[in-house]
């Protein structure tokens, strides 16, 4: 077997910009004609195996309470579908039941081995998927239709539409950007608008869990800080500034975690911001997704790092396409990939931790 080794983030800079540019949902959307009519093609490739995790770089399972993962029997990667349109403008939902592909005007809500079902959905790749349903934009107003598709429900009027939204459970937020240089991140409360966040400057990027919206606030041209408001409405509270380089993204899963661009490093910040620290250096992460574990694609393709300091990557499988988003759910890993111009590929592969149960 031939064995792949971790990118050094020094070799690979130009391709992370280029990635974290791609990904932004500041950047303009490429959209075509073309590509908005087209109907996805269910792939006939064959499945391809997972790397062997006798590999040299598996997984450091000294520390106790650390889970060896293991794969099912049809945990081969698999291609879901194919699409017209560009992977950067697309969004990626994950749980242990399903997968949602968002792209600006269908959803594809697919469980893996059956057909993909479409639901309608305008503007859907700045949307968020809740426990309840699919929340988007459109014609002036905030919308959210049921997760399996059906009529969509009115939940307030909004003049114009947000950068993104954000989701965790039923709580939902988004990114708005009334003028360049001026960001809100604001919510629902009891059906009307209520801003959470409003700051004269760059908000980067923002995520959600459990009520809480982490973010990363732009201070100066060479300073930044992670940042996190409660949904209820209490004032911001801030980490450490930093200098370099913005994340990404963040992925939040109890902690935040992020890939250091200046730095070359995977960390994870406490949910308090109080306490931060090194996971992982010299392993190119962005974009990254975080479930039970930590998944890291880059130029050679996906690795699985486990949630402690010190532990070592396993890769999954290489890549020749650049990867440009990956979600993660404990049974489900799924990630977009460049499969040419304003084309996608979903691809996923199936998880199975030791104490992940079986979905009925």
């Amino acid at each position: 077997m031939n064995h792949f080794s971790p990118v050094r983030a020094g070799c690979a800079w130009a391709c992370i910009l280029a990635c974290a540019l791609g990904c932004s949902r500041h950047t303009e959307r490429a959209d075509s004609d073309s590509a908005r009519s087209a109907s996805p093609v269910l792939s006939a490739t064959r499945p391809s195996a997972v790397a062997d995790p006798s590999s040299r770089y598996a997984l450091d399972n000294s520390l106790p309470g650390v889970r060896e993962p293991h794969v099912g029997k049809n945990s081969e990667t698999t291609e879901l579908l194919t699409e017209a349109i560009s992977p950067y403008t697309a969004g990626l939902f994950v749980d242990d039941y399903c997968i949602y592909l968002l792209t600006d005007h269908v959803a594809y809500r697919l469980v893996p081995g059956t057909s993909p079902e479409q639901i309608p959905l305008e503007n859907g790749g700045a949307a968020a998927v809740t426990r309840s349903g699919i929340v988007y934009w459109s014609k002036g107003g905030i919308w959210q239709v049921p997760r399996t598709g059906g009529k969509p429900s009115r939940l307030a009027s909004l003049a114009h539409q947000p950068q993104r939204f954000m989701a965790a459970d039923d709580d939902f937020s988004w990114l708005d950007m009334p003028t360049r240089d001026h960001f809100l991140i604001q919510t629902l409360k009891h059906g009307k608008v209520r801003t959470l966040v409003d700051y004269q400057g760059r908000i980067e990027t923002a995520a959600m869990d459990a009520g809480q919206v982490f973010f990363v606030q732009r201070d100066t041209a060479s300073s930044w800080r992670i940042g996190s408001v409660s949904t209820g409405g209490s004032a911001p509270a801030y980490a450490s500034p930093k200098t370099g380089p913005t994340p990404a993204l963040l992925a939040v899963a109890d902690d935040v975690f992020y890939y250091d661009l200046r730095s070359g490093e995977v960390r994870r910040l406490s949910a308090d911001l109080s306490h931060e620290q090194t996971l992982l250096k010299g392993l190119v992460c962005s974009p990254l997704a975080v479930s039970v574990r930590i998944y890291c694609p880059n130029m050679e393709g996906m690795f699985e790092l486990a949630q402690h300091r010190g532990a070592k990557p396993l890769p999954l499988f290489p890549s020749r396409r650049r990867i440009t988003s990956v979600a993660a759910s404990a049974r489900y890993l799924a990630w977009l990939e460049d499969a040419g111009p304003n084309r996608l590929s979903l691809k996923m592969i199936r998880l199975v931790l030791d104490d992940a149960p079986e979905p009925h």
